[in-house]
């Protein structure tokens, strides 16, 4: 299968990375747990996923038109998970779901890219409205396939390899959010640990990385609170592991549990 490809110049798309991430745009209030939607269907091609992720916003648009005025307007407010995160989560399952089980329409990411935009602009980064607006249509669509489809599949595969005995559970949406973990390895149905698959650029330092970097920790320090086991970071490129020593640590923790490979 192929990856897209990223049309905008990369410094301009790496400086929007925090701004992104500050507004909190990538947070399923505003996209839905896009790992999760991923899953839901096999996709033959990355256009197959693209117009999927576009149609999952009209279902949303149909569940939204039952609700009042203001409830729609509520649904509809982007920054509401970073300005009022209470009241976000005061509501109840079903009406949170709306946003987060579904996708969004092209014209909805568009206007993801203007609030974007406009803060770009008044901390001065040189960057168009079209750009920003590719800028979110890339990390919403185009990320999660290259992310999902390409890489953790392609590392899975690799690590089944290495760990023929071993089960790869891939987590949903919902729980690789609250966890930061892609995968729970198991053997003959007990947990061995979790594991999050990333990109080499992952490891680069730089303030938004750092930031993230910090952030899945967290997450990852709760897995291991919540149920006793470790997460491990995968780094994979192309269709090679390069951190090999976690090869070395997921067998210690396999040979520990008493299921050796």
């Amino acid at each position: 299968m192929d990856e897209f490809t990223k049309t905008i110049d990369r410094d301009k798309f790496r400086a929007t990375n925090a701004p992104w991430n500050d507004l909190m745009l990538n947070d399923p209030w505003s996209v839905g747990y896009v790992t999760t939607l991923i899953e839901l269907k096999p996709f033959i091609n990355k256009e197959q996923w693209e117009n999927f992720y576009f149609e999952m916003g009209a279902v949303r648009n149909k569940k939204l038109n039952t609700q009042s005025p203001t409830m729609i307007a509520l649904l509809e407010d982007e920054q509401l998970i970073r300005t009022n995160r209470e009241k976000v989560f005061a509501l109840n399952t079903e009406l949170r779901e709306i946003n987060t089980q579904h996708g969004r329409t092209r014209e909805q990411l568009a206007k993801k890219g203007a609030i974007l935009f406009h803060y770009v602009q008044n901390i001065g980064i040189d960057i168009s409205l079209a750009e920003c607006i590719e800028c979110v249509r890339f990390r919403v669509i185009c990320e999660t396939w290259n992310g999902v489809i390409i890489r953790e599949k392609n590392a899975k595969s690799l690590l089944q390899r290495y760990f023929p005995g071993i089960e790869f559970k891939k987590t949903d949406g919902a729980f690789d959010h609250r966890f930061a973990v892609d995968f729970e390895l198991t053997k003959s149905g007990k947990p061995v640990c979790g594991i999050q698959v990333k990109p080499k650029s992952y490891t680069y330092n730089a303030p938004y990385l750092n930031k993230a970097r910090k952030a899945n920790q967290q997450k990852n320090a709760r897995y291991r609170a919540i149920f006793g086991l470790n997460v491990y970071d995968v780094i994979f490129e192309k269709s090679r592991i390069i951190n090999q020593v976690v090869i070395r640590m997921l067998r210690k923790e396999i040979d520990q549990t008493g299921h050796l490979c």
